[in-house]
């Protein structure tokens, strides 16, 4: 279906959340001469200040997931605009790293698994450079000499922290307004009408009917990760997002020691060293559905760290700079939920899992479009929220 034309009026949008997703739409929202407040107590400060920043759908694919292979492949194609663009805005330098990721096997059986999942991303059109052992430590020298070989995968990587600030800097540039309180939407006859601040609103804005302060708004877009289904309980059904712990631990080291992201999997425990400017690597991640448990664990800790120095040594030397854990939104198919509700005015962005960073480019033109009534780009309808509306099947 052909898109139709953008409205010629601007709509006032609240955007609940200041992750990585909700920073994204709120900046293209404004760009686009959107009246756009933004609300979060801590803007930067969740499942994003944890991640990792690879813009790598190949590396990260897993089978029986194509639709998130495809959507994380189309919002790939569009991070350089997205970067160039950003920079532009915030007025700063926007590295998006074109290092690579090297996928490294340590014996036969991880060859196995490392052929499987390169011919599985090759059949979807990635490409994939198979490197023998040889060649692999002649591109990375830190490599383990266990390893017995690679895939490199021509995918990039960029500073979250970095690209959260400069979200935040490029979002008030175009005349955004961020509001550090949470807010949840107001819901009369059917539609939204405003936003209702959990705290008061700075500068004294008028509070409704029996209720606390509130902002008039045209759409809200709830954005705030695992904590979401709080802001969605007016649907006729439970919005099913929940939080999945991950554990990351940043390390210190002489620049240049690593060039590329390096993934492996060691004793049948997925580990990734993402290198960073200056000599910063970044380890992770677990994945633990534990609930809202923001512990960093020692047991966690000590995993990470001993799987990173397996498969590159030197990593024993290192640093250590920070452990952190945060809750990334994770969906019963794995899939985010981008787009309007069955309630006018009331769209979401939440349920992005390990793949914030990747998606945040085709998110946030998908939210654009759903606020002036057009049709989403190609390859973002597999994220409609809509499916929010359909009632859970019971056994």
């Amino acid at each position: 279906m052909a898109a139709c034309a953008a409205p010629s009026h601007s709509r006032r949008v609240a955007v609940l959340g200041g992750g990585i997703i909700g920073l994204s739409c709120a900046w293209r929202l404004a760009a686009a001469g959107h009246e756009v407040t933004l609300f979060d107590p801590a803007v930067g400060g969740g499942a994003t200040y944890a991640a990792a920043g690879m813009v790598a759908p190949a590396s990260e694919a897993v089978f029986g997931q194509d639709a998130l292979l495809a959507v994380g492949l189309e919002s790939a194609l569009r991070w350089p605009r997205f970067a160039l663009d950003l920079a532009h805005d915030a007025g700063c330098v926007l590295e998006l790293a074109p290092r690579g990721v090297l996928l490294v096997a340590l014996d036969a059986d991880d060859e196995v698994v490392l052929g499987r999942h390169a011919r599985h991303v090759e059949r979807r059109g990635c490409h994939v450079e198979r490197l023998t052992s040889r060649s692999a430590r002649r591109l990375e020298p830190a490599l383990s000499p266990r390893v017995t070989g690679a895939v490199l995968l021509r995918e990039s990587a960029v500073d979250p922290r970095a690209v959260s600030d400069a979200l935040a800097k490029a979002f008030i540039a175009r005349g955004g307004t961020v509001l550090p309180v949470a807010a949840e939407p107001v819901v009369r006859d059917g539609s939204v009408r405003a936003v209702r601040a959990v705290t008061d609103l700075p500068g004294g804005a008028e509070a409704g009917a029996g209720a606390g302060p509130q902002l008039e708004v045209d759409d809200v877009v709830v954005a705030a990760g695992w904590r979401s289904p709080a802001s969605l309980t007016m649907l006729p059904h439970p919005v099913r997002v929940h939080p999945l712990k991950g554990q990351v631990v940043r390390l210190g080291v002489p620049p240049g020691t690593l060039g590329h992201t390096v993934r492996a999997s060691v004793r049948g425990r997925d580990v990734y060293v993402v290198p960073r400017p200056g000599g910063e690597l970044v380890v992770g991640a677990t994945s633990e559905d534990v609930g809202a448990d923001l512990t960093v664990t020692a047991g966690a800790v000590h995993d990470l760290l001993h799987d990173a120095i397996e498969v590159i040594p030197v990593i024993a030397e290192a640093e250590l700079r920070e452990s952190t854990a945060r809750l990334r939104p994770a969906t019963v198919d794995n899939l985010p939920l981008v787009g309007p509700t069955c309630i006018e005015g009331l769209l979401v962005a939440t349920g992005h899992g390990r793949d914030g960073i990747l998606l945040a480019p085709l998110s946030a033109e998908a939210m654009l479009a759903h606020v002036e009534r057009r049709s989403p780009p190609r390859g973002a309808d597999v994220l409609a929220a809509q499916r929010l509306c359909v009632p859970e099947e019971h056994s």
